[in-house]
């Protein structure tokens, strides 16, 4: 089957459009169909560029990963029918933490051996070991130290136990959501997926979003969790004055709650809307979703977001 490119709108995609054009074309466009063997081997690069993860980035996706696995457990734990033996709903610390250690291991020796290139789409490879960076045994030691900080700030939770408790509420984990964002030539088609999404019993929502890095800015969550309410809204029918959003800062074991009303989910989706005409606006072919690399600039010489790039190979930054 032909796969076709899309142009899907997501709060990454949307993010990326803006912070350098030319990565954007690397990572929506150049890379496309790398995956296939008969690539050729600049456009394969970008695939495994693309797919390249750092320490501080890898962190949160183990993190969140473990989060999506506990609570998913939990829902499996109310039907006894299905449930393994042994399995009650509940998974213990230790078992997080070494759920979480089995897994980073994994990673790390996968990424190290270069065998993660044959299956990149599904294993994971760190930006350190393709660019050969100088990472010592403790710089990766302390990478999974925090990891087990925050799986242990993440079961200790308030939020994360009531999750447990009320896991006969819970309506979505990590489920990746597609629906519409207006009509005709500006309607945009959008990617999101929940972190977590869990009913209050009144007729309403509460959405969580774990976080796990150092800085996050709260203007830039609360757009995040005002596309989550477009969806709670359009697609799931939830009232727009029942919606509960707040973040969960798991490295700083901190959390805050987000105003998601009519005003926000309306900003939601002009800021969707306006950044699907701009992305449109650089497209060679709109209807055929094609984009010439020569239209999206490269950032100035001497960036010092050039350096963090995974594409700065490709990009001639290395």
């Amino acid at each position: 089957m032909d796969i076709q490119n899309e142009l899907v709108w997501s709060h990454s995609r949307g993010r990326a459009f803006h912070d350098c054009k030319r990565a954007y074309w690397f990572n929506y466009y150049g890379y496309w169909k790398g995956w296939d063997a008969s690539a050729p081997p600049a456009v394969r690069e970008l695939y495994l560029q693309k797919k390249l993860t750092t320490r501080a980035m890898w962190t949160g996706t183990v993190v969140h990963g473990v989060a999506e696995a506990g609570i998913k457990r939990a829902i499996d734990g109310l039907n006894v029918e299905s449930t393994p033996e042994g399995l009650d709903g509940t998974w213990t610390l230790d078992e997080m933490r070494q759920a979480a250690f089995r897994k980073a291991d994994a990673d790390i020796r996968g990424s190290a051996s270069g065998e993660w290139k044959r299956r990149a789409a599904k294993r994971t490879g760190f930006a350190e070991h393709y660019y050969d960076l100088p990472v010592s045994d403790d710089d990766w030691k302390a990478a999974l130290d925090e990891i087990d900080r925050q799986v242990v700030n993440l079961h200790g939770n308030r939020i994360y136990q009531r999750l447990l408790v009320t896991a006969s509420r819970i309506r979505e984990v990590e489920e990746l959501r597609r629906f519409a964002v207006g009509s005709g030539p500006e309607r945009a088609e959008v990617y999101l997926a929940v972190d977590a999404m869990v009913g209050d019993g009144r007729g309403g929502v509460v959405i969580i979003d774990w976080k796990t890095g150092g800085n996050h800015e709260d203007a830039v969550i609360a757009a995040q969790l005002g596309v989550y309410g477009l969806y709670a809204t359009q697609e799931l029918g939830i009232p727009e004055d029942r919606i509960t959003a707040m973040h969960v800062n798991l490295r700083h074991n901190t959390e805050a709650r987000h105003p998601v009303g009519p005003s926000e989910i309306a900003a939601a989706r002009e800021a969707i809307l306006v950044g699907m005409a701009e992305m449109r606006s650089s497209l060679k072919d709109v209807a055929a979703n094609l984009a010439d690399k020569e239209d999206f600039p490269t950032l100035p010489e001497g960036s010092s977001r050039c350096g963090r790039c995974n594409f700065r190979r490709s990009c001639g930054r290395e």
